[in-house]
Protein backbone atom coordinates (compact mmCIF):
# COMPACT_ATOMS: atom_id res chain seq x y z
CA UNK A 1 0.00 0.00 0.00
CA UNK A 2 2.25 2.76 -1.28
CA UNK A 3 -0.34 5.01 -2.36
CA UNK A 4 -4.63 4.87 -3.02
CA UNK A 5 -6.96 7.19 -4.85
CA UNK A 6 -9.37 9.14 -2.64
CA UNK A 7 -12.97 9.51 -4.00
CA UNK A 8 -12.27 13.09 -5.34
CA UNK A 9 -9.70 11.65 -7.22
CA UNK A 10 -6.61 12.57 -5.83
CA UNK A 11 -4.00 9.79 -5.26
CA UNK A 12 -2.85 9.81 -1.41
CA UNK A 13 0.75 8.72 -0.72
CA UNK A 14 0.76 6.50 2.05
CA UNK A 15 4.63 6.23 2.20
CA UNK A 16 7.46 9.00 2.24
CA UNK A 17 8.15 11.85 4.58
CA UNK A 18 7.87 11.21 8.50
CA UNK A 19 5.97 11.88 10.38
CA UNK A 20 3.79 12.00 6.96
CA UNK A 21 1.81 14.90 6.12
CA UNK A 22 -1.56 13.51 5.85
CA UNK A 23 -1.41 10.13 8.11
CA UNK A 24 -2.68 10.49 11.38
CA UNK A 25 -2.62 7.60 14.32
CA UNK A 26 -6.03 7.49 16.53
CA UNK A 27 -6.40 6.16 19.51
CA UNK A 28 -9.74 5.82 21.59
CA UNK A 29 -9.79 7.48 25.51
CA UNK A 30 -10.48 4.17 27.05
CA UNK A 31 -7.14 2.80 25.33
CA UNK A 32 -5.14 5.86 26.00
CA UNK A 33 -6.11 5.70 29.95
CA UNK A 34 -4.40 2.18 30.37
CA UNK A 35 -1.22 3.88 29.83
CA UNK A 36 0.18 5.91 33.19
CA UNK A 37 3.22 7.22 34.05
CA UNK A 38 6.23 6.68 31.50
CA UNK A 39 5.48 5.55 28.17
CA UNK A 40 7.01 3.78 25.47
CA UNK A 41 6.39 5.65 22.24
CA UNK A 42 6.94 2.72 19.98
CA UNK A 43 4.14 0.35 22.03
CA UNK A 44 1.91 3.35 22.09
CA UNK A 45 2.68 3.93 18.23
CA UNK A 46 1.56 0.20 17.39
CA UNK A 47 -1.62 0.25 19.56
CA UNK A 48 -2.89 3.35 17.61
CA UNK A 49 -5.32 2.71 14.12
CA UNK A 50 -3.92 4.33 11.06
CA UNK A 51 -6.59 7.03 9.42
CA UNK A 52 -5.68 9.35 5.77
CA UNK A 53 -6.41 12.30 5.53
CA UNK A 54 -6.98 13.84 1.95
CA UNK A 55 -5.61 17.07 1.31
CA UNK A 56 -7.47 17.71 -1.61
CA UNK A 57 -10.92 17.12 -0.22
CA UNK A 58 -10.65 16.31 4.17
CA UNK A 59 -11.73 12.69 3.00
CA UNK A 60 -11.19 10.79 5.73
CA UNK A 61 -10.20 7.02 5.20
CA UNK A 62 -9.71 4.49 8.61
CA UNK A 63 -8.08 1.62 9.10
CA UNK A 64 -9.82 0.30 11.97
CA UNK A 65 -9.14 -3.24 11.47
CA UNK A 66 -5.44 -2.96 10.04
CA UNK A 67 -3.86 -1.91 6.81
CA UNK A 68 -4.43 -5.35 5.56
CA UNK A 69 -8.29 -5.01 5.40
CA UNK A 70 -10.14 -2.43 3.26
CA UNK A 71 -10.58 1.47 5.06
CA UNK A 72 -13.95 2.40 5.73
CA UNK A 73 -14.36 6.01 4.43
CA UNK A 74 -15.76 9.26 5.75
CA UNK A 75 -17.32 12.48 3.55
CA UNK A 76 -16.47 16.00 5.05
CA UNK A 77 -20.02 17.90 5.67
CA UNK A 78 -20.74 20.08 2.82
CA UNK A 79 -20.14 23.22 4.46
CA UNK A 80 -17.42 22.17 6.82
CA UNK A 81 -19.68 23.39 9.71
CA UNK A 82 -20.48 21.44 13.01
CA UNK A 83 -23.70 20.93 13.78
CA UNK A 84 -24.80 21.58 17.15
Amino acid sequence: MAKFLCVCGDTIQVSGDIPHPYQWNLLSDVDFDRHSGTVDADELYLQTTLMFRCPQSDHLWIYWRGPEHPPSLYSPGDDGQTQS
